[in-house]
């Protein structure tokens, strides 16, 4: 029986399929709702019990917390796999780091879901060109920063400073001006429309539904620029992090970066700020495609 491709990118907070036979993509949120340990829904529709059950989110700190069985069965569903005659099998990016023993649960929970051939690809790989490259892929839960040339590994890093600890700083931040607590994914909802409204050079009004002491629910509002300070911290630390990779290679290699540019990707490369610091303290130009959060799943397609 002939193998049907399927390359699969598991994001902190999406997960993004792709079918090599009918070249159709699917994105989803990489989320799992459940209520006394037992799955009532998945991906966009788990967001709608935010408030009411527990919201899971499977990969978190470039590992698996939480079985992702689930979402790949959404995601094949999606594809319309179930309709196939053919092999299923499974292109993964992972990340860079990751362990055998870490491999071997994804291998395990992804057969759960009617895989039957499996290969890994890591995140930089993926991402390296032929060129003398460096690359900043910033993702939900962690930042990958390494310098490839020729196929060979100059230095690499992980770095757990990414999206989601500057919703926590969100969080924290609501939490300590007004006393009330909002779920991540209002943190998220905050985090994406201040970004964006910075970009726009507006200080907007953003409001979003929050819980005081008493448990009551009501609407706070916030502006676009006092949450710069949230953004603000982890790409600074991004930016020092990618700093210090760059200034452990050699002269012509830095010389071939700044010829090149720096490859930023990942969801979080659309903040507002990441890119110009990086430029600023670097003093090399920054390259951003206009969907960063797609680089891994495209780049994936040229592999099968």
């Amino acid at each position: 029986m002939f193998d049907h491709w399927y390359a699969m990118d598991f994001g902190g907070t999406t997960c993004r399929f792709f079918d090599f036979v009918k070249e159709e993509t699917v994105s989803f949120p990489a989320c799992i709702a459940t209520k006394d340990d037992q799955i009532v829904a998945i991906g966009k529709e788990a967001l709608s019990h935010a408030y009411t059950d527990t919201i899971k989110y499977p990969f978190d700190h470039g590992q698996l917390y939480t079985s992702i069985t689930p979402l790949v069965k959404s995601g094949l569903e999606q594809l319309g796999a179930s309709h196939s005659l053919l092999h299923p099998s499974a292109l993964v990016v992972v990340p860079t780091d990751a362990t055998d023993d870490q491999l071997d649960v994804w291998q395990t929970q992804i057969l759960a879901a009617g895989i039957q051939k499996i290969s890994f690809l890591n995140v930089m790989d993926a991402l390296q060109t032929e060129e003398p490259t460096m690359i900043v892929h910033a993702g939900h839960t962690y930042t990958e920063i390494g310098i490839y040339a020729h196929q060979q590994q100059f230095t690499h890093q992980t770095i757990y400073f990414a999206g989601k600890q500057i919703e926590e700083a969100i969080m924290q931040d609501i939490q300590k001006k007004y006393g009330c607590f909002i779920t991540v994914e209002d943190a998220h909802a905050l985090k994406e429309a201040a970004s964006n409204a910075l970009w726009k050079g507006k200080n907007a009004r953003l409001r979003c539904n929050a819980k005081n002491a008493q448990g009551q629910y009501g609407l706070i509002e916030v502006r676009a620029l006092d949450l710069w300070p949230c953004m603000k911290g982890v790409i600074d630390q991004i930016m020092l992090w990618s700093k210090q990779c760059l200034e452990k290679v050699s002269v012509d290699l830095k010389e071939s970066i700044h010829e090149n540019g720096i490859l930023l990707s990942g969801g979080l490369a659309r903040c507002f700020g990441l890119r110009q610091t990086l430029e600023q303290a670097l003093n090399d130009p920054v390259i951003v495609t206009k969907t960063p959060e797609m680089d891994l799943l495209e780049n994936m397609k040229g592999w099968k």
